[in-house]
């Protein structure tokens, strides 16, 4: 009997250990994606900083030489890419939650998105109901990994969309400039 009690206490640190170390490794992927859409946005913002000032004196020459093409896709490329990066970026919506919570169902008190608009007392007294209860306690937990999971699997799709978009975009402007500079001069 006391084996068996061992062996649950046991299971429960596993258990618990699972679940750190499944909760720091989305953070720390969440924080790759982010670092990723910023590198994106940055780069893409500087292109078109150094883009625009040195075509706008050149203007003549560049529809003279049919180049307006490629800078174009070039530029709508950057500003596509940066959109999706800001996407990456901008922090969740936390409105279904408050719906949720209106409601009467049970939200998780450990994600701030949940709890940042109640006041201490209304959350204190919700998080000491939330915590009396181990299969709400257990939920909860199970909520945050899914949303976690689930915002990351959004930010790394979208993500690797805008890699996909830059990638194209500047393959085809440089295809597109070097067949109209070969046949069109």
């Amino acid at each position: 009997m006391e084996q068996e009690q061992k062996e649950v206490k046991r299971l429960s640190k596993d258990v618990l250990n699972i679940i750190r170390t499944t909760l720091r490794n989305n953070i720390e992927l969440m924080n790759i994606a982010d670092n990723k859409a910023n590198v994106l946005l940055s780069l893409n913002a500087l292109m078109l900083t150094f883009l625009i000032p040195s075509v706008i004196p050149n203007i003549d020459m560049i529809k003279e030489s049919y180049l307006s093409i490629p800078l174009m896709l070039i530029v709508l490329t950057c500003l596509i890419t940066i959109y999706l990066s800001a996407l990456v970026l901008k922090p969740g919506d936390f409105d279904k939650s408050k719906k949720e919570f209106a409601n009467g169902e049970f939200i998780s008190p450990f994600f701030f998105g949940n709890y940042y608009t109640m006041d201490f007392k209304e959350y204190e007294a919700y998080m000491q109901d939330a915590m009396s209860k181990e299969k709400l306690v257990r939920r909860h937990v199970t909520q945050d990994l899914h949303y976690l999971g689930s915002r990351l699997g959004q930010k790394m799709s979208i993500i690797r969309n805008a890699f996909n978009i830059f990638l194209a975009g500047l393959i085809i402007s440089a295809i597109t400039a070097v067949v109209i500079m070969f046949f069109f001069n």
